[in-house]
């Protein structure tokens, strides 16, 4: 089954911490989020692509920035932005046809309105793929705790 991670902020224990940097899952941070979680690779959606490939060593994923100069580290996805980088991350991983997504993050750290467009766009979703969040957090989204999903 194929698998992947959404890492974003989000207050993680130790023991789990650990899990996510020893797992083989495919792990997609989002802008400068969890560099200590060796993400294999980062999306963004804001036109900073330039800091980013200077900053990190993973491949980047740019939505909507094209770098003026040619950079083996960036893929150009040309994904809808629906106003979130979380959003183009689901986008990408479902483009990829990953099975399952877990989301390391529970979508409180924005105002009302900016949670309530990303549980719209997450709810207009038409897939199969099974999406969960790690801790009962603010998506529409079921549970599923980062050791059962890295360890199924």
């Amino acid at each position: 089954m194929l698998k992947a991670i959404i890492l974003t902020y989000a207050n993680i224990e130790q023991s789990e911490k650990s899990l996510l940097q020893s797992t083989n899952i495919f792990k997609l941070a989002l802008n400068q989020h969890a560099e200590e979680l060796y993400p294999d690779y980062r999306i963004i959606t804001d036109y900073f692509l330039e800091k980013m490939c200077k900053n990190f060593s993973q491949k980047i994923i740019s939505v909507r920035d094209r770098l003026n100069c040619y950079s083996d580290k960036v893929e150009y996805f040309d994904g809808k932005f629906k106003g979130a980088t979380i959003l183009s991350a689901i986008d990408y991983l479902l483009s990829k046809d990953y099975e399952e997504i877990l989301i390391i993050g529970d979508n409180k750290v924005h105002d009302p309105a900016f949670q309530n467009l990303i549980n719209t766009e997450i709810d207009k979703l038409d897939t199969k793929t099974k999406i969960y969040q790690y801790s009962d957090g603010n998506f529409h989204l079921p549970v599923k705790t980062i050791e059962e999903f890295c360890n199924k």
